[in-house]
Formats: structure tokens, C-alpha cells, sequence
């Protein structure tokens, strides 16, 4: 049997981590067989994105869609694929939604970022958390923030572009803002709806 693939989106303090591992738990509870993961991975690409994000690299925006298109094949090729034709569920916390959304909000075109992404293939489901950005930003709080995080205009834009994407590709958009029983409930029955 073939597995499935399910990306969970949204901006910066939505709770995205929270929730994958809430909704990873509950379906091996279930007997499924989950892998969780996330973007930017630990491979060689995802490891130069994450420099960029904390500051200690700094490259031209198309660079860094590259490099995050670069470390999504990768992660395509060396765990998502194989996992899902090995009959498991991938559950990973970002995906190609989020390179839309923040480069876009970044401005770059977003046909451009389709194109170089155009060998990830689409999830069989993808949730998108949103959250109003004075309640992502309180999450977020003091801790220290990577190089999107410190932009409130950005983040603004970004569940913008989240939200205009959910429209015209079908994302199942969970209201993020609620207590995290009711958010996760909500997840699990998208799931239980859609993928098992």
C-alpha cells in the first residue's frame, strides 16, 4: 500500500511544530507507520539555509529560492518519496507552500518559484495554521528570531500570500488562534477525512 504525504504550513509562531508532533503521535496511536520531518532539512542545502536564516550568510533572494528548492529535492528524493512508497505517512512541517509565501512576500515572482520547485511533487494534503500576526508574534516572543521572524511586514504579507494560496490550491486552512485541543482536533479530523 501506497503511503501519504501531508504538509502542515503557515507563518512564523502558528504553532506548526506543536501540531506535527501532536498529529504524528495520535496517528502512530493509530497503528500508522509516520515519519516527521521539516524544511530547510540537515543535508547539505538545507544546512546553508539555515545559515541564511540566522544571519550568518547572506546571499541575493533568488539564491536562497534556490537553495531552498536545491534542499526540497533532495529531501524529496531521500526521505519523502521512499517513505511514502514504503506505505508510511509523511508528515512535514513546511514544504513548497512555504517557499511561495515567504519569497513572494520577499518579491520574487511567483511563477519563478513554481518553476523551480516544479519537480516537488504535491502533497496529498496540506494545512495551513493561520494566525493574526500580533498573536504569532507574542508566541514568538523573545526568543531569538531568525532573519523572517524580526519583519512583522513581512510576516503580514506572508499569511496573506498563505491565505490567497489556500484559496486558488485548496489548502485546508485551520484556524490557529484557538486553544491548541480545539486546533489539533480540527487537524486530526481534516486528516481522518482526507488521507485515512
Amino acid at each position: 500500500m501506497k503511503g501519504k504525504f501531508v504538509s502542515i504550513e503557515g507563518p512564523d509562531g502558528c504553532g506548526k511544530s506543536t501540531h506535527a508532533r501532536l498529529l504524528v503521535r495520535w496517528l502512530r496511536s493509530k497503528g500508522f507507520g509516520v515519519v516527521l520531518t521539516d524544511e530547510p532539512t540537515n543535508g547539505v542545502f538545507g544546512r546553508l539555509v539555515k545559515k541564511v536564516l540566522r544571519g550568518e550568510l547572506k546571499l541575493p533572494v533568488t539564491v536562497e529560492a534556490l537553495l531552498f528548492a536545491a534542499d526540497r529535492i533532495q529531501h524529496v528524493r531521500d526521505l519523502i518519496l521512499p517513505s511514502v512508497n514504503a506505505g508510511k505517512i509523511v508528515v512535514s512541517e513546511r514544504y513548497v507552500y512555504s517557499s511561495i509565501a515567504y519569497q513572494s512576500a520577499r518579491g520574487l515572482p511567483v511563477r519563478w518559484i513554481k518553476r523551480i520547485n516544479r519537480y516537488a511533487p504535491r502533497p496529498d494534503l496540506a494545512i495551513l495554521i493561520d494566525v493574526p500576526i500580533e498573536v504569532s508574534s507574542a508566541r514568538i516572543g523573545s526568543r531569538r528570531l531568525d532573519e523572517f521572524e524580526r519583519d512583522p511586514g513581512l510576516q503580514e504579507r506572508v499569511r496573506r500570500n498563505y491565505l490567497r494560496m489556500a484559496r486558488r490550491e485548496g489548502l485546508k486552512v485551520v484556524n490557529g488562534a484557538r486553544p491548541r485541543a480545539e486546533v489539533q482536533a480540527e487537524i486530526r479530523d481534516i486528516v481522518r477525512r482526507h488521507i485515512i
